[in-house]
């Protein structure tokens, strides 16, 4: 057995494959894993493919079995937001302009009820470019509609969460112009929903 890591950090048998065989496989392959891996099934089993999203490959990370999956309806299984499950969109409710940080100018929307925030495309506020913010669930900012108010929560990530330069260790409700650090960077909270308006 002769190990070699690729560019990518997959590990193979060069003494088997003579390329990185994970590599090859997302450039068109249909390497697969058997079920009984997965906890169930057994010789014989059905496999599932693992060549997975182009665009969840970008840092080389390995990804969940979940995400070999190939998703032909992505909302399916999905939890639907109040508002749109009313309205039939998911309209804005408010938003989070970058004043500060490699995103500096960018705005991003915010929806109904939890909105996640990380570096992920997955995520419902995808910030590029700080590498400082999880790629996932790095902090969450919601909007009650029964009570008609902004929320901001620390999430998985690792460097702290701030409102207005105080450090975030639980829920806390925010106001229009209240600035959020989110690792390096700096946005300010802009409510569109508010005592005069709701959807």
């Amino acid at each position: 057995m002769e190990m070699r890591k690729c560019p990518r950090g997959h590990y193979y048998d060069a003494s088997i494959h003579a390329d990185c065989p994970y590599c090859s496989d997302v450039n068109g392959g249909s390497a697969t894993l058997p079920l009984e891996n997965m906890g169930g099934g057994g010789f014989g089993s059905p496999t599932i493919p693992l060549r997975a999203p182009a665009n969840d490959l970008d840092d080389g990370k390995t990804l969940p079995l979940g995400a070999a999956y190939n998703n032909a309806d992505q909302d399916e299984g999905r939890t639907v937001a109040l508002i749109k499950e009313d309205k039939g969109i998911d309209p804005v409710v408010g938003w989070l302009v970058c004043v500060d940080g490699k995103e500096k100018g960018r705005d991003y929307r915010i929806h109904s009820d939890n909105n996640f925030i990380g570096r992920s495309d997955r995520m419902d506020i995808c910030i590029r470019g700080d590498e400082t913010i999880s790629r996932t669930n790095h902090a969450i900012i919601s909007f009650d509609i029964q009570e008609n108010a902004f929320f901001f929560s620390p999430g998985d990530g690792r460097a702290i969460v701030r409102v207005n330069d105080k450090a975030i260790f639980q829920t806390v409700e925010i106001k229009s112009h209240d600035r959020v650090t989110i690792g390096k960077s700096v946005f300010e909270f802009i409510p569109f929903c508010d005592g005069k308006f709701v959807w």
